[in-house]
């Protein structure tokens, strides 16, 4: 008959209460607490497997203008992901979002844009995300916007002696609508 070594009988012994204080819900080591809203009432979603927008310093024409309802009170989480091309290294783009009213007059956007900037040889793609909190009910066309900008020197803005382009393609725009509690 064989016998077990005592310090592998250990080691095994305390592998399977591990395993087992960790197959216990809700109990774990160094678990972190989150909390959430309520379920979203409606997710929306726009996509364009081609290009999106052309970006210049003038800026761009909406992007990927999404009509969102909202039936209560809510927060709208908003997501947009690109593949990004022709920036050289040399300029910034530059994304925000904007919130219209179904009128088309505007009603919120982010407080600053999100600045990119890549080499010019590559296609780079990522996420951008912001919330606006306490939406009230009605009709919106929730939208990304985006310029570039020059750098280093004055910003962009219309500088004709100095007008960068970028590209975006593979576009996503997704909005969340989680009603508040």
């Amino acid at each position: 008959m064989r016998r077990q070594h005592p310090l592998a009988a250990a080691l095994v012994g305390g592998f399977v209460v591990l395993l087992g204080v960790l197959a216990v819900p809700g109990l774990g080591f160094g678990e972190t607490t989150t909390s959430h809203g309520l379920t979203p009432s409606d997710v929306f979603t726009t996509t364009e497997p081609e290009v999106c927008a052309e970006v210049d310093t003038f800026g761009t024409p909406p992007i990927l203008p999404t009509e969102v309802s909202v039936a209560a009170t809510s927060n709208l989480l908003v997501y947009f992901s690109s593949e990004r091309s022709g920036l050289k290294a040399s300029t910034e783009l530059l994304l925000s979002f904007r919130v219209n009213d179904d009128a088309g007059n505007f009603v919120m956007g982010t407080p600053f844009e999100w600045g990119v900037s890549n080499d010019p040889r590559l296609h780079d793609s990522g996420t951008v995300m912001w919330s606006f909190d306490s939406v009230e009910p009605g009709v919106y066309e929730v939208l990304g916007d985006a310029r570039t900008d020059p750098v280093p020197g004055s910003p962009g803005g219309g500088n004709t002696n100095n007008n960068p382009t970028a590209v975006l393609e593979n576009c996503a725009l997704t909005v969340f609508v989680i009603p508040t509690a």
